[in-house]
């Protein structure tokens, strides 16, 4: 498992931040290299990308995980960070070229800690 947060004051995350679970179905077949090198591109992000504040790539060791194999936890500042993250061409980019050729199925989850209105 991979994981980095950006530090924030006296250690500790925003009271409040946005989540974004994106669950990947990796083909059959796929090269353990090609999976670390995948999980690599994506956690080299967190360095680069404004909002993010913790992102984490691994392997979906649930019981229940329906084919999807590959597992992006992220939480961000807000929801407008998580969009411009998503749009970001860096994040594209490894999505469409270094994850594109080994997924076959992508979900994503999203959410606040905050409480709705």
């Amino acid at each position: 498992m991979l994981g980095v947060e950006k530090s924030a004051a006296a250690g500790t995350l925003p009271a409040s931040m946005f989540h974004c679970v994106i669950l990947f179905a990796l083909k059959p077949g796929i090269s353990l290299d090609r999976v670390r090198s995948a999980r690599e591109a994506l956690q080299d992000l967190v360095e680069t990308m404004p909002g993010v504040e913790h992102l984490t790539v691994t392997h979906n060791v649930a019981a229940e995980r329906s084919g999807f194999n590959l597992v992006l936890f992220s939480a961000f500042e807000n929801q407008n960070a998580c969009e411009i993250f998503l749009r970001h061409p860096e994040y594209v980019r490894i999505r469409d070229e270094v994850l594109g050729p080994l997924v076959d199925q992508r979900l994503m989850v999203q959410g606040s800690d905050e409480t709705p209105a």
